[in-house]
């Protein structure tokens, strides 16, 4: 289960570059949650003593009921309590569910409450926005879609790595057959998903594309011998400084018909680089 979520989840990664020290985190564990759309809670892994725990690691470290900050992109930060996580059981024994008190059926990241996980605004900005249509319009024309839906679901702006420009977030997809939080189990032609991080770099702005998912543009025969082309539904779970280190993190979530799961990604001008933070849940 874990490798299907990485290979339908996660994007190509490049190398972090070598960044100028940052303050450092406060001392013991900080544990990273993620909260699904229908309202359950995962541990994703943590940060104790300079490094990245998975969420395995994290689990064996929390010893009973711990206080978070939830936040939820376009809401202020609320502090909730979460018991300790336990195992999901079959077929996810190696997914941890939190219980969260108040519990919220949203899309949300909860951090430690000691850090601050916001050190820079991020802001939620209204959907339409022609500037970003015609950056997604562009970005699926160039991936073999001729005329697409453009639908922005959501645009968050904010300054990642403290440096003085402001990136900007875009959401964007549209499924035929979408039923609620989920895509499709297939796609049709022009169906898609998209994740996209865009920024200005030595005057140019360059797009950055956190997760993708493009429907094949002829029909998926399910009496054929090809594999069956999963949908995938990319979104934004949130962004935070899990660390302390005053660079922000990005949380993605991906949906799937049969599934959901959390990656956490590292992002600087010079591209990505994954963490050992995610969970999910799927067959």
């Amino acid at each position: 289960m874990r490798a299907s979520l990485r290979t339908l989840l996660l994007a190509s990664l490049l190398t972090l570059p070598l960044v100028t020290a940052q303050a450092a985190a406060p001392a013991g564990l900080h544990p990273v949650l993620a909260t699904l759309p229908g309202g359950s809670t995962y541990l994703l892994g943590g940060w104790q003593d300079g490094r990245w725990l998975t969420d395995a690691q994290t689990r064996a470290r929390l010893t009973g009921a711990a206080t978070y900050t939830r936040l939820t992109l376009g809401a202020a930060p609320t502090r909730v309590q979460g018991a300790r996580p336990t195992s999901l059981g079959e077929p996810c024994e190696v997914t941890f569910e939190v219980k969260v008190t108040p519990a919220r059926e949203a899309l949300a990241v909860l951090t430690s409450a000691p850090l601050n996980a916001q050190p820079r605004p991020v802001t939620a900005l209204p959907t339409r926005n022609a500037t970003y249509e015609t950056a997604v319009r562009d970005e699926l024309i160039r991936r073999g879609l001729r005329r697409p839906q453009v639908h922005l679901t959501r645009l968050v702006r904010t300054d990642l790595d403290g440096n003085g420009t402001q990136e900007v977030i875009i959401e964007a997809s549209y499924f035929r057959e979408r039923s609620g939080d989920s895509p499709p189990p297939v796609g049709q032609p022009g169906d898609y998903s998209v994740l996209l991080l865009r920024t200005v770099v030595s005057g140019r702005v360059v797009t950055t594309v956190l997760g993708e998912h493009i429907a094949p543009q002829t029909p998926w025969d399910s009496g054929s011998s090809d594999p069956m082309p999963m949908a995938t539904l990319h979104r934004l779970a949130g962004v935070a400084d899990l660390n302390g280190d005053g660079r922000m993190e990005l949380i993605l979530y991906g949906a799937y018909y049969e599934g959901a799961g959390f990656s956490v990604q590292q992002w600087t001008p010079s591209g990505l680089n994954a963490t050992p933070l995610e969970s999910g849940c799927g067959v």
